[in-house]
């Protein structure tokens, strides 16, 4: 089954959200949580390649866990990371991306630790024995970080304020 059949379903609800969003705001900011495992940086990945519906990749920047590309030139990308040092609402990172870019997602299972306020807060979700073995595949020569993984809790006071909520299991 394709990435693209997966993730429909959650393409088409988070195009209505982000028209919503759009009718207030210019630029907007998705934060996409879940517990680890659950996928985040493959939809990262994934919207990076394909767009969103009707808001195509030259549209969207990711950033995943204090890691960006910026597009130069023309055919070119440059790796951009900025560690978090505390609550700064990403600007190291929204002064460097092209004002071009009309939708951030910011993909961290605690994104509290860096913004205090998103338009959407996207939570993925995932049933726990394909957790289990993502996990099991990411870390499969480091049992103590697998164990540690695994036993994770989820954190459900995401801590900060949002606009548009949105939980799709992928």
């Amino acid at each position: 089954m394709s990435k693209s059949f997966i993730y429909s379903d959650l393409i088409r609800k988070l195009e209505e959200k982000i028209d919503e969003a759009f009718k207030n705001r210019e630029r907007i900011l998705i934060s996409v949580v879940g517990k680890r495992g659950t996928g985040k940086s493959h939809f990262g990945k994934f919207i990076r390649k394909n767009g969103i519906g009707k808001y195509g990749k030259k549209m969207i920047s990711v950033i995943d866990d204090g890691l960006t590309w910026l597009d130069f030139f023309f055919f070119f990308r440059k790796r951009l990371k900025i560690p978090c040092s505390g609550v700064d609402e990403l600007k190291p990172f929204l002064d460097k991306i092209s004002p071009n870019k009309k939708i951030i997602f910011y993909i961290n299972a605690t994104p509290w630790t860096r913004v205090s306020e998103v338009d959407i807060l996207l939570k993925l979700t995932t049933n726990e024995a394909t957790r289990i073995e993502r996990l099991k595949n990411r870390y499969k020569n480091k049992p103590q970080t697998l164990n540690r993984a695994i036993n994770t809790k989820e954190i459900e006071d995401y801590k900060i304020r949002y606009t548009y909520f949105l939980e799709v299991e992928v």
